[in-house]
């Protein structure tokens, strides 16, 4: 941290724009007063009347005339006297146009000037120029501006500055207002602006015999001895660390900008934010400072208000550029975190005399970042279906297999027996056995599945399905079965199978939505539950209103802003509170879910409604799909548990780049940079333009302090920068910035 006076009495805090003295000059003489056409006009007249009544007269007029031209003093004295002699009433336009000619030479600058913002209209155009962006016009303007010229200098850095051009702007702030100021004083030994402001210079150039001298010179012509004072006070803080004077000044002076910022700055030195805040925030409202906003910007940045703190990196260098090294490590760390690469890479290059001091003087801690929060719809948009699925799947039945469906084999057989067909008829009675067998065995299945006992009811399904493989309804059952045991493989394998045989069934749409939502593959999970809506619309009315319940829950899937709430109404208290709990679910309202626990229970659903990761940790412990897992890897980083969330990355069965570099977020927040940078590593070769991998990269060399390997990764992505887009990922790596202590 470091201090900057300000000497400039400026109510905007943002500098202007002036060209060079030459560029003024030319500017000048192009916008001299011209003669009228009119006035020219009547001369000539006049001149015609003189040529015919004195034509000699007239030749001695152009002679004088020409003389006047080569020798330029010897023209005005001739043409005075010959103005007293003629009686004509005005003299020739050639010696009238001589004496403009001389006038840009009374307006060199001899002295500098204050300005006036008032009646300085191009001033005024060019701030608001500049305050909308349009600096190469608010240059224009500014070249026809009459401020003092070192004023001018300060606002040609600040918009090189804002431009990116930092070496231009260095040249302007430091090189060129320091050769006028110097001229400024020889000029006039009384300026006691010029010697404050050089004094600012050799301060921020660390020239402090230089900046003492100005000091001891303003000393020896005793003159205004405020500013001496104030001027000793701030050298001996920045050079000596002295801090009395600094508050018996301020005493005196309590509104004085200077003093301000330096209390502000010792008690932030103490540790005493609230004191330093309380000083600061004084100065800056009576005065705009460089080492102000950077000392707000880096208090700012240590309580996480990282884009309030950006916000003040061009108002760090009002005035200043090289004076705190450090800022430019700030203001690189605060681009490089907003992900403003080439700005950022400006900022690294501006200290190569500082690296090691004034990096080290920061801290990086790395974590993860995201635009979508825990709470964030983009991350539940996928876990709402999923609950929304698991209820529906808790919701749905297996279907009675009726007795009398194996009579027709009986009464056949015993046909085939009449005709004296044995072998036939015990077919027949065989079928009728197992089909019976089937339905006992179903039986048993449905009184496990109504004591919940969902395994054993799994068992029983798939026993009775083996007595007769090709029934539809077991098949079904065996499906709602294996999906209620959360074996989505199986469930699918049956589904899939009744489709192909029996496309016109609709329930095992129905299973296959459920299927495909848990595996997080929402748009094919769609496109079953469309299926499904068509295939019961075809059925007849009787086979409707026994599907009414299911087909409610699947049309509010599909169009909830204009599903009519009133069918709801034909459905029994039980089905309401499920399709109620349903919505909830769908909707993410956390809190009807916590009021329904008891009725969860009921349904064998055992999360906590009150928190997000308790129903990930519970879908995710019950199904084990890569989906899941990599849904759980996300939550468990953003709730800064990295250990479990590389334990959760687990047996996928292929990784992509995203999933290494969740790995990498994970070991790296864990503590593990070199198993985290193997891991970005192998991002980059899975997905050559993964760009979060290469900023990862770029972190651990920041935390290693190594500028070179920063600089490195940040010419990749510099290189690469127009080939490469943000990874479609929920969650990004970002760093917390500390003062070492």
């Amino acid at each position: 941290m470091a201090e900057e006076e300000k000497d400039l009495k400026q109510d905007d805090e943002e500098v202007i724009v002036i060209e060079d003295e030459e560029e003024q000059q030319e500017e000048i003489e192009e916008t001299q007063p011209e003669e009228t056409e009119e006035g020219v006009e009547a001369e000539e007249e006049k001149e015609e009347k003189q040529l015919e009544e004195k034509p000699k007269k007239s030749k001695k007029t152009l002679l004088i005339g020409g003389i006047a031209a080569a020798v330029l003093v010897v023209a005005l004295l001739l043409f005075f006297v010959f103005h007293k002699k003629s009686p004509q009433p005005k003299p020739k336009p050639p010696p009238k146009k001589e004496i403009v000619k001389k006038k840009p030479k009374k307006k060199k600058i001899e002295l500098p000037k204050a300005y006036n913002p008032i009646v300085d209209v191009h001033f005024i155009n060019a701030m608001r120029l500049q305050e909308k962006g349009k600096y190469k016009e608010a240059i224009q303007q500014l070249k026809q501006a009459t401020v003092d010229l070192y004023v001018s200098y300060y606002g040609i850095a600040y918009i090189y500055l804002k431009m990116g051009d930092v070496e231009k702007a260095k040249e302007y702030l430091f090189d060129k207002t320091k050769d006028y100021l110097l001229l400024a004083i020889h000029n006039n030994p009384n300026y006691i602006n010029g010697y404050v402001n050089l004094f600012r210079i050799y301060m921020a150039l660390k020239d402090y015999k230089s900046a003492q001298n100005m000091i001891d010179e303003l000393k020896r012509r005793k003159l205004d001895f405020k500013d001496i004072q104030l001027m000793q006070t701030y050298y001996d803080y920045v050079v000596d660390n002295k801090t009395d004077e600094v508050f018996k000044l301020l005493a005196e002076y309590p509104n004085s900008p200077l003093l301000l910022s330096l209390a502000g700055d010792y008690y932030l030195k103490q540790g005493n934010v609230k004191g330093a805040l309380k000083y600061l925030k004084k100065a800056i409202s009576l005065y705009p400072m460089g080492s102000v906003y950077y000392n707000l910007s880096l208090i700012e940045t240590q309580n996480n208000q990282y884009k309030e703190a950006l916000k003040k990196v061009p108002k760090m260098y009002y005035m200043d550029i090289s004076k705190i090294p450090c800022k430019n490590y700030l203001a690189f760390f605060l681009l490089l975190r907003d992900n403003k690469f080439e700005a950022a890479e400006k900022f690294l290059n501006l200290n190569d005399k500082f690296y090691k001091a004034c990096f080290e003087h920061f801290k990086i801690i790395p974590e993860v970042s995201s635009p979508l929060t825990v709470e964030s719809y983009s991350i539940r948009q996928n876990l709402n279906f999923v609950m929304a699925a698991e209820i529906l799947n808790m919701y749905l039945q297996p279907v009675s297999i009726l007795p009398d469906k194996a009579t027709p084999n009986l009464q056949l057989g015993a046909v085939y027996q009449s005709l004296g067909l044995p072998q036939k008829a015990a077919d027949e009675f065989m079928k009728a056995a197992k089909f019976s067998e089937a339905v006992l065995l179903s039986q048993y299945a449905s009184k496990f599945f109504l004591e919940g006992d969902y395994k054993k009811s799994l068992q029983y399904y798939k026993l009775a399905l083996s007595r007769v493989p090709s029934n539809p309804i077991l098949i079904y059952d065996a499906g709602v079965m294996s999906l209620k045991n959360h074996d989505v493989d199986g469930a699918s394998e049956y589904f899939q199978r009744l489709i192909s045989t029996y496309p016109l069934f609709p329930l095992p749409y129905l299973g296959m939505f459920v299927v495909k939502q848990v595996n997080g593959k929402h748009m094919d999970a769609m496109k079953y539950l469309n299926s499904f809506g068509q295939r019961v619309k075809s059925l007849d009315e009787e086979s409707q209103e026994k599907l009414k319940d299911l087909s409610i829950f699947a049309d509010y899937i599909i169009d909830k802003v204009n599903f009519n709430m009133d069918r709801i109404k034909k459905l029994n208290d039980y089905e309401k509170k499920v399709f109620l709990l349903f919505r909830a679910a769908l909707n993410q309202d956390t809190d009807y879910l916590s009021i329904q626990k008891p009725f969860e229970e009921s349904m064998h659903i055992y999360w906590d409604a009150s928190s997000l990761e308790t129903i990930c940790n519970y879908l995710y412990n019950e199904y084990k799909n890569d989906f899941l897992r990599r849904t759980m890897a996300t939550i468990y980083l953003l709730d800064n548990e990295p250990q479990k969330a590389y334990e959760s990355m687990y047996n996928i069965k292929v990784y992509s780049a995203e999933d290494y570099y969740k790995l990498g977020v994970a070991y790296l927040l864990s503590g593990y940079p070199d198993i985290a940078d193997n891991f970005f590593t192998k991002s980059i070769l899975k997905g050559a333009n993964f760009f979060n991998s290469y900023v990862a990269k770029a972190i651990i060399q920041a935390q290693k302090g190594s500028l070179t390997g920063i600089q490195y990764y940040l010419k990749i992505i510099l290189k690469k920068k127009d080939k490469m887009a943000w990874f479609n990922t929920d969650l990004f790596l970002s760093y917390k910035i500390r003062l070492k202590q």
